[in-house]
């Protein structure tokens, strides 16, 4: 999950003023992923429903407006949704929310912005809660991503497709393989916590099905820490 608002942006500057990517694949989104963690690799600052509006700095902050602006793109879970209120993106970019039951507030930014171009990825029980004009993409109840990742490349379009959180939707997609870059800010804070939320949950992968990543770059910015990484393919 991410921050949504920027108090202090201004004048801040982002680490990546001119990101580029590899072309798209025939059957989905080139996929990157973009998150802010604590130095013990926590996501939030407070509780899992609250804003982390203050876990990265104005740098931050700005970094994710640019990465947000060369994507077609950006996914969400729905507990990211719930916890942001206010959460907006800027106009032109289409939006997806991750959400099993279809139970979101359909009043939120995230959708009145642009309801046009705001779809929810849910499962066939969820649709009945769905209003329009927002669309849906339906996961089918073995939640296999490759379905709804090649209808977004095929049928709307979509080349970069960044994600944002939160934990479990990271997850099922490093799971299935499905990420291409990781963006990761390393804030120079502690949080600890048995059950509080990292970069991804789900179950642990087997020694032997560890996801390896390529460093791209790593930028120091005062004191946090600002990452890129690749997957080989």
């Amino acid at each position: 999950m991410r921050t949504v608002e920027e108090p202090t942006m201004a004048d801040a500057r982002p680490v990546y003023p001119e990101l580029d990517f590899p072309p798209a694949w025939p059957e989905r989104p080139y996929t990157y992923l973009n998150m802010v963690a604590t130095i013990d690799g926590k996501t939030v600052s407070g509780e899992r429903d609250e804003n982390v509006m203050d876990l990265g700095s104005s740098t931050d902050h700005a970094t994710m407006r640019a990465i947000e602006d060369v994507s077609d793109a950006v996914m969400i879970g729905a507990g990211s949704l719930r916890a942001t209120k206010g959460l907006h993106y800027a106009p032109g970019i289409k939006r997806f929310v991750v959400s099993s039951s279809g139970g979101l507030d359909y009043t939120a930014r995230f959708f009145t912005d642009d309801p046009h171009g705001t779809w929810v990825v849910t499962g066939s029980r969820g649709l009945i809660h769905v209003p329009s004009p927002v669309k849906t993409l339906v996961t089918g109840e073995s939640a296999d991503w490759r379905p709804v990742l090649l209808a977004m490349r095929q049928d709307l379009g979509i080349e970069r497709l960044l994600v944002e959180g939160g934990s479990e939707l990271n997850a099922s997609l490093f799971e299935a393989d499905l990420i291409d870059e990781v963006f990761l800010t390393v804030a120079p804070k502690v949080k600890l916590g048995r059950e509080t939320p990292t970069v991804a949950g789900g179950d642990p992968l087997p020694r032997g099905s560890l996801k390896t990543f390529h460093l791209l770059s790593c930028t120091v910015e005062e004191d946090e820490v600002f990452l890129r990484y690749r997957r080989p393919r």
